[in-house]
């Protein structure tokens, strides 16, 4: 059965595999499966655990992605990129024996930031510490499977994967709910469970075991992690503009505000998929060298123009229906909703911004602007958030990625005639 729907499924999209719209609309039901699993636990957890649960698992989500563009040193970015580009030496074994080396650095990374966390203000207990470092790792293995099927461009197999881990973690989190074991550390455990599942699943069909590649193993190390670099900063500095204000708001006004806020971020989030599948693909076509400059910024374009209308659509519907699908203590969500609404249309610039960086400046350019719009969006939810609580950090999020979005373009263009002249 499970042949038939991944041959379905591969003879569906062959026919499109070449075409811009095709390979994104792969990687978009990718994320979309991604982010509908992530709904479905939103919507289940919030209204079983509560605002304040809702906000442990919030920060639970955070702090493993947070490891995750530490521990990783860019080596899943810069591992694409390889792999992307043509006649590269860099093969597959090269950056899944890295991901294994860089493991320990995650564990550790999670450890110290579950310590740190808990003992500042909220509290966990040994169970649910332990549940999300297992997240964190299994987040770093999934990610870093994922990209280097994304190097190679085989993004009906990241699909399918998705669809199953999504499907599996559904259904766990169906039979916690039924049986009355549903809690937040349960739920962050069904969470880690997924992702160890899929990258397992994409590791062993990347081919690397099957691989006898001549030389050293560590060979090609040391240039990816130089490589990665500048992505690592970037990463760790995106991180800080899109999820810093959840950890400040968690510590400084607590878990129920962080729960509401998280509801009114759940929509205009989940729409993030579409800037970020056709993103990846643009830039992917342009390191390929299959799409021009050109080509690549109309198509940037007509995404953020597409973007902003349907983010308009959603705010309306999510303003209506928040109290009714979240259920009535959620209702404070819509006094943000707007504003995140408004900072998310223009992030998905700095996105595009970044796809074109990809795809056609350097790899120690991508994290420049990245960190100028961190430094910014940290001194606004430091300074906004304990005074004004979570509307200082909606405000905050609308100012630093104004600031995000003004820095990429300028940084951008700049890259692009450079590589342009050079």
């Amino acid at each position: 059965m499970i042949r038939f729907f991944r041959s379905y499924l591969m003879g569906l999209w062959s026919d499109w595999s070449e075409r811009l719209r095709g390979e994104a609309l792969v990687v978009l039901l990718s994320r979309i499966a991604t982010i509908g699993v992530g709904m479905v636990f939103v919507l289940v957890t919030a209204r079983h655990l509560g605002p304040a649960g809702r906000g442990d698992i919030a920060v639970a989500f955070t702090l493993a992605w947070a490891t995750t563009c530490f521990s990783d040193l860019g080596t899943s970015t810069s591992g694409r990129i390889s792999l992307l580009r043509l006649n590269s030496e860099v093969g597959v074994t090269d950056i899944l024996s890295l991901t294994f080396a860089l493991v320990p650095l995650q564990v550790v990374s999670a450890v110290v930031a579950v310590t740190a966390v808990s003992s500042v203000s909220m509290g966990f207990s040994p169970q649910f510490s332990a549940a999300v470092v297992a997240l964190s790792a299994a987040t770093m293995l999934y990610n870093s499977a994922s990209f280097i099927l994304y190097g190679l461009r085989r993004y009906r197999d990241v699909l399918i994967t998705d669809l199953g881990q999504g499907v599996f973690q559904i259904m766990v989190l169906a039979g916690l709910l039924a049986v009355g074991r549903l809690t937040t550390t349960s739920a962050v455990a069904t969470m880690a469970a997924g992702p160890a599942l899929g990258a397992a699943v994409l590791m062993r069909g990347s081919g690397a075991f099957r691989c006898r590649t001549p030389g050293r193993l560590t060979q090609h190390w040391r240039g990816l992690i130089t490589d990665g670099l500048s992505p690592m900063v970037g990463m760790v500095a995106m991180f800080v503009a899109l999820r810093l204000d959840r950890l400040v708001l968690a510590i400084a006004v607590g878990s129920h505000s962080l729960g509401l806020f998280t509801v009114a971020l759940a929509v205009p989030e989940a729409l993030r998929v579409l800037p970020k599948a056709f993103g990846q693909v643009i830039a992917d076509r342009g390191r390929s060298g299959i799409d021009s400059v050109d080509t690549a910024r109309r198509n940037c374009r007509l995404v953020v123009a597409g973007h902003c209308a349907v983010l308009a659509v959603a705010a309306s519907l999510g303003w209506l229906l928040v109290p009714a699908v979240f259920g009535e203590g959620f209702s404070g969500a819509r006094d943000v909703l707007v504003v995140v609404t408004l900072a998310e249309a223009v992030l998905s610039v700095h996105l595009m911004d970044q796809a074109l960086l990809v795809g056609f400046g350097r790899p120690y350019g991508i994290g420049i602007p990245q960190v100028v719009g961190a430094v910014v969006t940290i001194a606004l939810d430091l300074i906004m958030i304990p005074k004004w609580g979570m509307q200082g950090a909606a405000w905050a999020c609308l100012f630093g990625y104004l600031t995000l979005a003004l820095t990429s373009t300028i940084w951008t263009n700049h890259e692009l005639r450079r590589s342009r002249s050079g």
